[in-house]
């Protein structure tokens, strides 16, 4: 069976169309002249019966009656010779009518009754559709002219011109088609061409060129398609290098505790370095490292890809800050971190009491791992504008106003304000940010007045007071 391309389909598609609307046109204007054309005859025959009626009405006049044409065919045809198609204009020299009788033409669909309605010349008429039309000589009707109506065309030229119309209806379908053709080629091609390149462009990042991207077009459907494949391409070129560099950084962060394992087991294997309580402490703690790195990278994976298993249930926000507050107080007061805390007596949200007491925690401990220099920790909760916006402002050495939209990407440290020194992954902000979207709500962090850092976290409120952070 025969495949035809989206081009030839498009093609005939757009000829068939352009075919039968050539074709109705076609027939619907020979019908409409046919039609049309006889209407015109008879109106021509309905003003030239006038006119006889008014040659016939001054002969009548002149005679005194019908007698001089009354059986006589000449006569007939002498006075009604102007009705038929062939009439001449000239004067007829020495005649009584003004038009020339053309002999043997007299209108065999006319005839002539006298006033009690007798046959008096011409053919008989009968019908329903008659044309009459009297012959009044000095106001009174002495007279008939009854005509039946076109209803074919009977003369030579009449037909011929009915002829030379439809050559001229056929050669005029004909050059329309010819014309579509070509303007469906055009059309086909020009349709086509944005596919073409969209399968070419397809075909390259599914062999790995997300690079790739395809004019935008115009703003019709195949311009959004060409705009959403671009879009897709981009995100897949760059979901590719947060892929790169997403292992490139677990390498380099699973490398060091690695190394530093390696270099400790071969020391005692020499024997440069004993196998003592210290030692083993040493190892262990390098062990927590790594196990800590790989819990938070589990973590922050399954985050994004929505493998968390969120149980929501309406819980007091105030009351769970309170109890970490609490459990953290003594740990950032041996830091030499003095904790204040302002919350409204509850502020109800909907969420889930596990993952919102990790997000607290992990920003509890970037506080304590990270702000470097920081002696006050201020924690300040409200409802704002239908939210429950909480706020950590400390006054350490803070980040550069650059790296501030870095702090929640995974692995990133700052220069100095976080270094490895203190033992962080880099994936704690990461994590807070992945489970505060997951609750529909937002967390950003900004530089404070005095210096500092100051993250905010703003989640849905069930039940708001009126406060400001």
């Amino acid at each position: 069976m025969l495949k035809l391309g989206i081009t030839a389909r498009l093609f005939l598609s757009l000829l068939i169309v352009s075919m039968l609307t050539a074709v109705g046109v076609g027939v619907g204007t020979r019908w409409s002249f046919q039609r049309g054309f006889q209407g015109y005859l008879n109106v021509a025959e309905s003003r030239r019966m006038e006119a006889m009626a008014d040659e016939l009405a001054t002969a009548y006049r002149a005679h005194g009656s019908w007698d001089f044409i009354n059986g006589k065919r000449d006569a007939w045809e002498r006075y009604t010779g102007a009705i038929g198609r062939e009439r001449a204009t000239a004067p007829h020299a020495g005649g009584e009518s003004i038009y020339d009788a053309v002999p043997g033409k007299a209108p065999r669909r006319l005839g002539l009754y006298d006033a009690n309605g007798d046959h008096l010349a011409g053919n008989l008429q009968a019908g329903d559709d008659l044309r009459r039309q009297p012959v009044i000589v000095d106001a009174r009707t002495v007279g008939t002219l009854a005509g039946a109506p076109l209803r074919g065309l009977q003369q030579e030229a009449e037909q011929g011109f009915q002829l030379q119309q439809q050559r001229d209806s056929l050669f005029v379908v004909l050059a329309t088609l010819v014309l579509a053709g070509m303007a469906a080629v055009l059309l086909a091609r020009s349709f086509v061409a944005p596919t073409r390149r969209l399968i070419a462009a397809a075909a390259k990042v599914a062999a790995g060129d997300y690079g790739v991207r395809v004019p935008p077009g115009g703003r019709d459907e195949l311009g959004m398609l060409a705009h959403n494949f671009n879009t897709m391409a981009a995100t897949l070129e760059s979901n590719e290098a947060l892929r790169r560099h997403f292992m490139a950084d677990i390498s380099h962060e699973l490398r060091t505790p690695l190394s530093v394992l390696q270099a400790q087991l071969e020391a005692m294997q020499d024997g440069i370095e004993p196998l003592d309580a210290h030692s083993l402490a040493h190892l262990s703690n390098e062990v927590q490292t790594l196990a800590r790195l790989v819990g938070d990278m589990r973590q922050i994976t399954l985050s994004e890809v929505g493998a968390f298993d969120y149980r929501r249930e309406p819980l007091d926000l105030a009351a769970l800050l309170e109890r970490e507050t609490q459990r953290w107080r003594e740990p950032l007061a041996q830091a030499g971190l003095q904790v204040h805390v302002a919350t409204p007596a509850s502020l109800y949200i909907e969420g889930d009491t596990v993952r919102l007491r990790q997000l607290l925690r992990n920003l509890f401990n970037n506080v304590l791992r990270h702000a470097e220099g920081a002696r006050r920790l201020d924690i300040a909760l409200a409802a704002q504008d239908g939210d429950a916006v909480l706020a950590f402002a400390d006054n350490g050495a803070g980040v550069p106003g650059a790296a501030l939209p870095m702090l929640f990407e995974r692995f990133w440290r700052g220069d100095s304000a976080r270094g490895r020194a203190t033992g962080g992954s880099g994936l704690g902000l990461a994590i807070c940010r992945s489970i505060a979207e997951a609750h529909g709500g937002t967390i950003v962090a900004s530089g404070a007045e005095g210096g500092g850092l100051v993250v905010q976290l703003r989640l849905p409120a069930l039940q708001t007071t009126k406060g400001d952070v």
